[in-house]
């Protein structure tokens, strides 16, 4: 069976989204299928990749249409595409559908819509509310469109119990959802190395405390409610400082928050980190925060439980499903800012508790392994194969 992947990001491009990418295509071929992968790109392919990974110039006029023509060809050649998201390259294969019949299955993994609509400052409606209430035209447009998608595909992959509800509610039925949850332990040993994680750690005082934080820096990852309790954890536990990974839309107004509490020297934005030094930086950390109003399945919190950091995060999306409360982790509402001080105080002044977090938060990452998630994949394609 021959399978193209229609993606928007893959290696080099750094994160988990592309890392697995690369490792899902590997697997796939051990097991039998040809596969092909499409994806934009900024750099050529490397020798082994020429006649396998198909690379379209991103950032110019033309860039999604040249996609499309080759995604066409591409397809064409193809039993199935695997959609990597619903937008972009997901409609291109509601298309390919639509005019052709070709079949095509879709990863959810987070609404597009909302996402937009939020980041424009169209809506403040959590995801779930989203769905159900009506909006103004643009936002309509946004919602019909991921929801036709997801009704065309064969099969939609939902990364976790929270998306697949999600998917429910858009309009999709029981049986072509599959939660497959994402996994860590493909990544190699070798990314998680002491040495570095200890370079780090060496940049700073060894009497200062070390917050990490790494996502997308837009509104609803919460990056400045860590900024606003920073403060009192200064002045009841002394030195700390805040690392801040990632880059995005909030950059400059997040340095200007930290600037106006006076703290502009204990907050340090490291920006786009290299994916494979990620989890030593966290590993260099005393305590991984992750204040998201939002996630379908983290795959920045499977790395902090791998890189055996203690965990705060919040109560919503899939964050559930890889932290329980109290054992494996501290979740608490989003943004309520005394209950995210309370405890990154318990925790950075609580040894035991800190170790337990870790201990249970490693254990509970054989929920999440690459051989699952590989086996699972292949059985859904394998159905369809046989429809």
């Amino acid at each position: 069976m021959k399978i193209l992947i229609a993606t928007g990001l893959y290696p080099p491009d750094i994160g988990g989204p592309a890392t697995i990418l690369r490792a899902l295509a590997k697997s796939l071929q051990e097991h039998g299928f040809g596969v092909k992968i499409i994806t934009y790109s900024a750099v050529k392919n490397s020798a082994d990749e020429k006649g396998f990974v198909y690379r379209i110039a991103k950032n110019r006029f033309y860039s999604r249409w040249h996609y499309l023509a080759k995604m066409f060809f591409l397809a064409s050649q193809a039993d199935l595409v695997y959609a990597t998201d619903t937008y972009s390259v997901g409609y291109f294969a509601w298309l390919l559908n639509k005019f052709f019949g070709k079949k095509y299955i879709v990863r959810f993994a987070g609404d597009s819509a909302w996402e937009t609509a939020t980041a424009m400052g169209w809506t403040y409606d959590y995801i779930m509310d989203f769905q159900d209430r009506q909006y103004d035209e643009k936002i309509e447009k946004l919602k019909l469109r991921r929801q036709k998608i997801l009704l065309a595909a064969e099969k939609v992959i939902a990364v976790s119990n929270f998306i697949a509800q999600l998917a429910k509610k858009i309009g999709v039925s029981d049986g072509k959802i599959k939660v497959i949850y994402n996994s860590v332990d493909f990544i190699s040993e070798e990314s998680l190395d002491e040495q570095a994680a200890g370079r780090i750690r060496q940049q700073y005082p060894a009497s200062e405390k070390i917050i990490i934080s790494a996502a997308r820096l837009v509104p609803w990852k919460g990056m400045s409610g860590l900024i606003k309790i920073l403060p009192q954890i200064i002045k009841q536990l002394g030195p700390t400082r805040l690392l801040i990974l990632g880059a995005g839309a909030e950059l400059e107004n997040l340095k200007e928050l930290a600037q106006s509490l006076k703290i502009a020297d204990q907050v340090e934005f490291l920006g786009v980190i290299d994916h494979h030094q990620i989890i030593n930086y966290f590993r260099a950390a005393d305590l991984f925060i992750l204040n998201t109003n939002y996630e379908g399945l983290s795959h920045t919190l499977l790395e902090a439980m791998r890189a055996e950091v203690p965990i705060i995060s919040t109560n919503v999306g899939g964050n559930p499903e890889v932290i329980e409360s109290g054992v494996s982790g501290w979740l608490v509402t989003y943004n309520d800012l005394p209950a995210l001080q309370t405890a990154t105080i318990k925790i950075l002044s609580t040894h035991d508790l800190a170790k337990k977090f870790t201990m249970q938060a490693k254990a509970k990452l054989a929920d999440f392994n690459w051989d699952s998630t590989i086996k699972q994949t292949v059985e859904l394609i394998s159905q369809i194969k046989n429809v």
